[in-house]
């Protein structure tokens, strides 16, 4: 071995061990730099700023339709005591909690994503709708309305100020629907018909809400006269509604396009709300004379009763298949038709088409029922 080889050996393996290290380091960095941006850019996609309302503005704007509680997005659960316990604490200025706000991008109003039931206990105290009962400290003003109050205790609550901090409309939505599912979870995930109800507030969801309270519809799907579950009832109305309009176009049903549906439709004019509305009362009424009791439940041709869950695929072929005919067919021929749905549930083709959720699925089983409707109606 020649002089020198070792040396030469070590300084390779010095020069070696040296790119490694910075290597690692320049990896190091590229990491810590791609988590710097990822935080970056999810701050400035978030605008925020706080303000100060006083309850009587807060009032003012709800019934001006500038501030929106939304419709079910969590049910109005406070007791009267919770209530007048809330208004015993502005009234000895106790510290409350911020709402929670975001402001819609188009119309500019507030929509609560936190705050509802405090909102809702100042508001409806103002209007005169419940009295003061299980006042702990007050005691003296148990029993009493708003209007019962000394002058300078009205002033003073009219003037008491809750803090909001509002999500900027210029903050992305999915921030806002982030926001409001961190707020209201409470450690169970929300749906997202929960979400899109409580962030995409305006007329066609309140028509969706209305129309999914219809008792006739509640009985047809299942569901309890006064309860709003996870909103399922609401999002089967706007199901009925997107697949109207889609469901000749090449299309994969999904949350997404419900969402982006509801958004555009909020834009909706009154007369076409009334067409709207009009279209799911009538079919509701066709499917309900046409197939009774078994209206959205599957009939079992080896044991000859009907299966008493809701289906949705059948919903979605029923409702849509009826919109084609007049109201005096369908009522002439129910039995007919009834009898009808009977044999298209001997079709294993039929049957399996309500197992899959593809566009081609979906458009066969309407057609079906269709074509069923026209041949027994003949």
């Amino acid at each position: 071995m020649r002089p020198g080889t070792d040396s030469q050996r070590i300084l390779q393996k010095s020069m070696m061990e040296g790119i490694l290290m910075q290597g690692k380091d320049q990896g190091k960095e590229t990491a810590s730099e791609a988590i710097q941006n990822d935080w970056e850019a999810l701050r400035s996609d978030i605008r925020t700023h706080a303000m100060d309302f006083n309850i009587e503005s807060l009032a003012r704007l709800f019934n001006q339709g500038e501030l929106v509680i939304p419709a079910f997005a969590r049910p109005m659960v406070w007791s009267q005591v919770q209530k007048s316990q809330f208004i015993e604490s502005l009234l000895l200025d106790l510290p409350i909690p911020s709402l929670f706000f975001s402001e819609n991008p188009e119309t500019y109003q507030y929509s609560v994503l936190d705050g509802a039931q405090r909102l809702h206990a100042a508001i409806s105290y103002l209007q005169g709708e419940y009295t003061l009962t299980g006042l702990t400290d007050l005691i003296s003003a148990n029993g009493t309305c708003f209007e019962g109050l000394p002058i300078r205790m009205q002033m003073h609550l009219r003037m008491s100020t809750m803090r909001a901090v509002i999500i900027s409309s210029a903050s992305s939505t999915h921030v806002q629907t982030e926001v409001f599912s961190r707020l209201n979870t409470g450690g169970t995930a929300l749906t997202t018909q929960e979400l899109r109800n409580a962030t995409h507030q305006g007329p066609f969801n309140t028509l969706t809400v209305e129309l999914s309270r219809l008792p006739d519809f509640r009985k047809a799907i299942g569901a309890g006269a006064n309860s709003t579950g996870n909103l399922r009832d609401v999002e089967l109305v706007l199901r009925y509604f997107v697949l109207s309009e889609e469901m000749n176009r090449d299309f994969a049903i999904s949350q997404r396009m419900f969402t982006e549906f509801l958004r555009r439709k909020n834009e909706s004019t009154s007369s076409e709300l009334e067409k709207y509305q009009t279209s799911f009362v009538k079919s509701l009424e066709k499917c309900l004379n046409a197939f009774g009791g078994e209206v959205f439940r599957r009939w079992r041709p080896e044991s000859g009763k009907v299966d008493p869950r809701f289906s949705v695929p059948l919903y979605d072929a029923q409702m849509l298949a009826v919109t084609e005919f007049s109201r005096d067919l369908i009522f002439r021929h129910a039995n007919k038709i009834r009898l009808g749905m009977h044999r298209l549930f001997s079709s294993e083709e039929f049957t399996n088409s309500l197992k899959a959720t593809t566009p081609h699925s979906l458009n066969y089983r309407v057609s079906s029922v269709m074509e069923m409707i026209e041949s027994v109606a003949r």
